[in-house]
């Protein structure tokens, strides 16, 4: 069975999400992909570094048509004019998008492929495919993201969950909305590649140069530093409990913002004490988790956070890492495994002092409690008989 993945990400990230891990799996499965990489949800801003910088690639990409990522699997950076509030517009990207899919369907020489769509603005490729079944998989409240017409995206959604024949969520919370439209929601909470970073308790990995330069304790945090997920005082606290050791800060910084860094970050990443380092690949991020104490989720409470059940959870437990967390919905109740939260700059940074306390066997201990609990193994069986049982009805 071909699937056309609707991703929401292009597929040149350091940071794997799980459209990735969905379409590399389903391929190892030996199921042809498609991944189209997302055109975005609002519209480019000169003022946004990130936005030039991917428009630029886009160009590059789509100069090359299909793209051959890995055995099975291709890829596709459809050109589209994404984030406008003109309808007549929408109705061009929306027809010039579908128009450059089916013609990568068609010289794949693919007939009703399944459509696993993981943004909701992929509707329109599901009427130009003709797909033998819809799978909407959300993995964010992506009306809750900075520059987007919300009320046109709550819309859309709202299409898309009476044509999906599959809805999955990602976190808990995301499932309790979206059953307010269709009860029968899956829920698919985020996992991690354990066995990659399982590595950081499983064998002795290096320490990277750039961290052997750091005092210790050090403190980390890993992924986007943007405006509209980052709270700039809970990473200022993380810092401040660290005392004479150093907060590490590796990912893109700004990704998905309309704008710069707000003053109190941009502040924040000159001081003494904190390294932010930029992105690193995927497969060496073990090694920075192996050689640091504590890892932190400094997330704001937004609407955008509140569904987010982040995939740097997981990889920071499978790594042994005690977290700190901001308290949010699907951050809560998960002590027995380590993750500490709290509300306020001052609650955080005693969760960190405390998290620092922690015997160096804790970790093993936390790493064996999150494999046990499963990785992208398990969560793509799931997905796998969840498919195979739609299938098995006729599909759409």
């Amino acid at each position: 069975m071909p699937l056309v993945i609707a991703a929401s990400a292009v597929w040149d990230t350091p940071a794997p999400v799980n459209a990735h891990q969905v379409a590399r799996r389903f391929a190892a499965r030996g199921h042809p992909v498609l991944f189209v990489e997302s055109t975005g949800l609002r519209a480019p801003s000169l003022a946004a570094p990130h936005d030039l910088r991917r428009i630029a690639a886009r160009l590059r990409h789509f100069g090359g048509g299909l793209r051959e990522l890995a055995p099975g699997l291709h890829g596709l950076a459809p050109l589209a004019l994404p984030g406008s509030r003109s309808p007549a517009v929408r109705w061009i990207s929306d027809r010039l998008l579908a128009a450059q899919v089916a013609r990568a369907v068609g010289r794949l020489g693919w007939q009703a492929p399944l459509l696993w769509a993981f943004v909701p603005t992929a509707l329109p490729v599901a009427r130009a495919i003709a797909p033998r079944a819809v799978v909407y998989h959300c993995v964010d409240d992506y009306a809750g993201n900075p520059g987007v017409d919300a009320a046109w995206l709550r819309g859309v959604e709202g299409q898309m969950l009476e044509r999906a024949d599959l809805v999955i969520a990602s976190s808990p919370v995301l499932a309790e909305r979206l059953r307010e439209r269709r009860p029968e929601v899956r829920c698919a909470p985020n996992v991690a590649d354990v066995a990659l970073f399982g590595r950081a308790v499983d064998e002795a990995l290096p320490e990277p140069a750039e961290l052997a330069a750091l005092a210790r304790p050090r403190v980390l945090y890993v992924g986007n530093l943007a405006a509209y997920r980052i709270d700039p005082t809970l990473l200022a606290a993380a810092r401040a409990a660290a005392g004479e050791g150093s907060l590490v800060l590796v990912g893109e910084s700004g990704l998905g913002d309309t704008g710069g860094a707000p003053s109190e970050l941009a502040e924040l990443l000159g001081s003494p004490g904190v390294a932010a380092v930029g992105p690193r690949p995927h497969a060496e991020l073990p090694a920075w988790m192996a050689h640091c104490d504590v890892a932190v989720i400094p997330f704001l409470d937004n609407e955008h956070t509140r569904g987010s059940l982040p995939l740097k959870l997981w990889e920071y437990l499978a790594a042994g890492l005690p977290v700190v967390a901001r308290e949010l919905p699907n951050l809560q109740g998960r002590e027995e495994l380590g993750v500490r939260t709290a509300a306020d700059p001052e609650g955080f940074a005693g969760e960190v002092r405390a998290a620092l306390t922690e015997p160096p066997e804790a970790r093993a201990a936390r790493s064996a409690e999150a494999r046990r609990q499963g990785g992208w193994e398990e969560r793509m069986e799931e997905l796998a008989d969840w498919t195979a049982e739609l299938l098995a009805k006729g599909g759409g």
